[in-house]
């Protein structure tokens, strides 16, 4: 009978061997292997933490102990062992396991994550509730390097420091975020994880005390006192230390017997400690191990590869940055799933990952317009809201034209809620002086990116969705038409915003088996909204269809524009209801929100029969 089918709950890892332990791992990872590849998910980081949460859940003793993920992305392995492993099949799944830790899920869950650096604020608001509380229960929190260099974590790290809590910081030290990292601190952890001096130092000093029978004990212990001095002139931990966390490794993070007393050792610290852990992303399926980036997320086996919107991006950046040798690229640790990697090989001279920092990209893009650059910052929707003030006070504020080209707009399937982008337009349109265009599929992305190059003077978000429709038609020229229109009707005109454009054409072709003549637009400038498509619109009950909160989305500011044009305005905004959306696949997220073109049908057929 393979362990793990004897594994309830982290209380029966108690009484195994370590050669059991580790053929636990073995199985743990075959379960991983096997379900990514059923369902897709995170690959990579959940192979390299195996033994690592092996480890805590022997150490801690959870739910009582909080243990707090960064990201979340890294808890498969928590989740198989924390009485969920029969459901586990059904991992990111409508219905299912998330992919991430959610509190409603399992009490093991200690905190929620999508997002990094998040876990260290966790933990020091688990550690000062528990002191504030007179509770008994112990906080660690693991964090990869990525998610360790940026600014949250490193708020995070200074106040925990100085606060002097008891808790743990695991620094999971892969040499990875999804891409490789990039920055001083992460030289930083190559130095301290490249020092073979200390150890060296350590074990010869060991040996020669231990051969001498009479003073070899007496001098260990003398020389006790100076062991963080030591520590400081042989491993250069003074930076942690300074912070006031006491510094512990690295350790092998696949050595389950080191890994053990390491994590011991820190439990019972009665002060801030980091524990800095050596692992391999990928550990155990070679593929991931040589490219952990192309295995960060993986699709099912045998899924058709779907269009991104990623590949149209990238070339198109390419193809401008051969004519403009000062547009340049920022990314923010994603350069693979931005695209942006052709361009970082065409023209590295001109492009710039800054790690998992994207407030501060932000501001960095502000500058490199300021400074006379043409910078564009490729960036997952859901990571820009971390640099909402910098866009505010640093881009728009000042008119500085820096370029936000922002994926994942909208329903982006199984990673759920932390990932999809159904707040995009609410952040974006509120924002004085920014133009927001919205294309409909790949040709007219690649299309609205060149013609903002030479038309746009100001700040820009160009926002499109994780995958879609390469385009089987030639867009209609900006100047010709702001919001061309692909349907003639007369009975009421629906207004589409990216990728809910097919939906909408699909639905008023349903419509008008009824009877019901729709015009359907293309409403791909969001922002300014263009005054030609605010006449068409006038007089007819008008319908907006987004993948966003219709609060701040079109349908709110149409209504805002018609109200103030002195229209009295017919409006159904049509978008994501008033909650975060679970995972799903793409059209069960659709069907869930009402946006399946039988549904839109439906609602719109409702609609004109009350205005009548």
């Amino acid at each position: 009978m393979p362990i793990l089918d004897r594994i309830q709950g982290p209380q029966d890892l108690k009484g195994l061997s370590f050669d059991q332990l580790a053929a636990l791992a073995g199985e743990l990872r075959a379960r991983i292997l096997e379900v990514t590849g059923e369902n897709g998910g995170h690959l990579a980081s959940n192979l390299g933490v195996v033994e690592l949460t092996i480890a805590l859940h022997l150490v801690y003793d959870c739910p009582k102990d909080k243990l707090i993920f960064d990201v979340g992305h890294q808890c498969y392995a928590h989740k198989l062992l924390t009485g969920r492993r029969d459901r586990f099949q059904n991992l990111r799944k409508k219905d299912g396991l998330s992919g991430f830790p959610r509190m409603e899920e399992s009490p093991f869950d200690a905190f929620g994550a999508g997002h990094s650096g998040t876990a260290i604020s966790a933990a020091l608001g688990y550690a000062r509730a528990r002191s504030a509380l007179g509770q008994d229960y112990r906080v660690v929190a693991l964090v990869g390097d990525g998610s360790f260099m940026n600014g949250p974590s490193m708020e995070a790290f200074n106040d925990a420091g100085h606060s002097g809590e008891p808790l743990v910081v695991v620094l999971n030290d892969n040499e990875m975020s999804i891409d490789r990292n990039e920055g001083a601190l992460a030289r930083y952890l190559t130095r301290l994880r490249a020092r073979p001096g200390y150890q060296r130092a350590k074990r010869r000093t060991k040996s020669a005390l231990d051969s001498l029978p009479l003073l070899g004990r007496p001098i260990k212990a003398a020389i006790q006192w100076s062991k963080r001095k030591l520590r400081r002139l042989l491993v250069e931990g003074e930076f942690f230390e300074d912070l006031g966390f006491s510094y512990l490794g690295p350790v092998d993070g696949h050595d389950l017997p080191t890994l053990v007393g390491a994590l011991r050792a820190a439990k019972e610290m009665e002060r801030p400690v980091l524990l800095h852990v050596l692992t391999t992303k990928g550990k155990g399926f070679e593929p991931a191990q040589v490219r952990p980036e192309r295995y960060h997320g993986v699709s099912p086996n045998g899924a058709p590869k779907a269009f991104s919107y990623a590949g149209v991006v990238g070339e198109t950046l390419c193809q401008l940055g051969a004519r403009d040798k000062r547009l340049c690229v920022i990314t923010a640790a994603m350069r693979e799933g931005t695209g942006t990697e052709r361009f970082a090989r065409r023209f590295p001279e001109r492009f710039y990952d800054v790690g998992i920092a994207e407030s501060h990209a932000v501001t960095m893009a502000a500058a490199m317009a300021a400074g006379g650059l043409h910078p564009h910052f490729v960036v997952y929707s859901t990571f820009l809201q971390r640099g909402y003030d910098q866009i505010l006070q640093d881009v728009a504020l000042q008119g500085l034209p820096a370029r936000l080209l922002v994926s994942h707009m909208g329903l982006v399937g199984e990673d759920g809620a932390t990932h999809n982008g159904g707040f995009t337009l609410s952040y974006l349109l509120q924002v004085p002086g920014m133009t927001v265009l919205c294309p409909s599929d790949g040709r007219e992305l690649s299309y609205l990116l060149t013609w903002a190059q030479a038309h746009v003077p100001g700040p820009l978000a160009l926002c499109y969705g994780k995958q879609g429709s390469p385009g089987d038609r030639a867009p209609v020229a900006m100047e010709l038409a702001a919001w061309p229109c692909l349907r003639e009707g007369q009975d009421a005109a629906l207004c589409c915003v990216g990728e809910t454009l097919g939906l909408g054409l699909s639905a008023a072709e349903l419509l008008e088996r009824q009877g019901v003549r729709l015009g359907v637009y293309n409403a791909r400038q969001l922002k300014p909204l263009p005054e030609e498509a605010l006449e068409a619109l006038q007089g007819l009950p008008t319908i907006t269809l987004e993948e966003n909160a219709p609060q701040g989305g079109l349908g709110g500011q149409l209504a805002l524009a018609l109200g103030r044009a002195g229209r009295q305005p017919r409006l159904l905004p049509l978008g994501l209801p008033d909650r975060f959306v679970a995972q799903g696949t793409r059209l069960e997220q659709l069907e869930s929100c009402g946006l399946l073109p039988e549904q839109i049908a439906d609602r719109i057929a409702r609609f004109l029969r009350e205005e009548a």
